[in-house]
């Protein structure tokens, strides 16, 4: 299992990486869906130069070629110049020139550059990253003793059940905190300027979400015979899915905290909240004493738990 999260680990950064070294997270030079024209092409388009000038030579030049291909078209349509209007003129240069000075913008294409990263980190790390990562080694504290049939052997050692239950938790929390939030800094590394931005305000929610998920996924491990089918199913089909919808039944979710928590970040940092499009995120205290609450709570219900389940040497 732990090479399987860290194979997935390795096709995210892949991934991240190729869209840094290639159009990047702004949205200047990202392309126009079905056109091989940017955002920043597009506004230049829209100025009289371009819609009167340029654009027409452009578009002359593939006509000369034979049939011009539709995704080398300029996006907006040719306009040849008319008898000179002075109110309408000035109210359609207006209106066009928008989007151009909005591509002129930093503090707007900033913004968009770090949610657009934002929302990918939230899909790709809480998604995928952190629950496999948790899941591979909290999840499989006690379910590999359990597996090599060397469970009832400890059992029988002179030392109370909460106490090992507690031990397998702690011997496998630094590395959940490896793996876990070491790819989160490289996911965050790969993704460049928004990346590093995002690695400095989001660590605190990546470090006690790793904490929440461990302490969920020890708990498993103890109590199920197949914890690591159980955990797919809940990361899939619950986090995954009930996390990002609406209404009341995302409050069960973990990684709903930690997405409010990041959410909560980044809006510290007078980044525009409503671009990173979390759904009614709750304020960071609550984050913060739910996450906290539940990696406690679900740590000492595991202890009483395990001291009370019968546990024998068949898989």
């Amino acid at each position: 299992m732990g090479w399987v999260a860290l194979g997935l680990l390795v096709l995210v950064l892949m991934w991240d990486a190729t869209i840094t070294m290639g159009p990047g997270w702004g949205l200047e030079n990202r392309r126009i869906r079905r056109t091989r024209v940017t955002y920043r092409e597009y506004g230049e388009q829209l100025l009289p130069n371009g819609r009167y000038n340029a654009v027409d030579r452009a578009f002359r030049g593939f006509a000369e070629k034979g049939s011009p291909n539709p995704l080398l078209r300029p996006v907006h349509p040719i306009e040849y110049p008319v008898p000179f209007d002075p109110l309408r003129d000035s109210l359609a240069s207006l209106v066009l020139s928008i989007p151009h000075a909005v591509m002129q913008s930093g503090k707007f294409l900033s913004d968009w550059s770090f949610a657009s990263f934002s929302r990918w980190l939230m899909i790709a790390y809480l998604g995928f990253v952190l629950p496999m990562f948790t899941l591979a080694y909290a999840g499989g504290a006690i379910a590999a003793d359990r597996e090599n049939r060397s469970l009832i052997w400890l059992l029988t050692r002179p030392m109370p059940r909460p106490l090992i239950y507690l031990a397998n938790f702690l011997g496998t929390l630094p590395w959940c905190l490896l793996f876990s939030a070491g790819g989160f800094a490289a996911l965050c590394l790969a993704g460049g300027e928004p990346g590093r931005i995002a690695l400095r305000l989001y660590w605190p929610a990546a470090l006690i979400g790793t904490l929440a998920f461990s302490a969920l996924f020890h708990l498993a491990g103890a109590l199920l015979r197949r914890p690591v089918i159980v955990g797919l199913v809940y990361v899939f089909f619950f986090e995954f899915l009930v996390g990002v919808l609406p209404g009341s039944l995302k409050l069960l979710s973990l990684s709903f905290y930690t997405r409010s928590l990041m959410y909560n970040g980044a809006v510290a940092a007078d980044y525009p909240g409503e671009m990173l499009e979390v759904a009614a995120p709750v304020s960071a205290t609550t984050a913060w004493t739910i996450l906290l609450a539940a990696a406690l709570g679900l740590t000492l219900l595991g202890m009483w738990l395990f001291s009370r389940v019968e546990n024998r040497d068949d898989v």
